[in-house]
């Protein structure tokens, strides 16, 4: 694997999403993934007043949740 393959998976992994692209991917509005993201089992990251989360986190609590 060459070494720009290697940091490309690496970006991939660390990659934060915010409120917005919450809201997109679950379907919902920006005040309803504020909420979802104040969950107390919701691996939120707090930058600031800024809610963040890791992609590959948000997937996998999501993941865990269906029914």
């Amino acid at each position: 694997m060459e070494e720009n393959e290697k940091r490309i998976e690496l970006d991939d992994g660390m990659r934060f999403i915010g409120t917005k692209e919450i809201a997109k991917l679950m379907g919902c509005s920006v005040p309803v993934a504020r909420q979802i993201m104040r969950r107390k089992d919701f691996p939120l990251i707090m930058c600031g007043k800024n809610l963040r989360v890791m992609k590959s986190e948000f997937i996998k609590w999501a993941s865990e949740r269906r029914v």
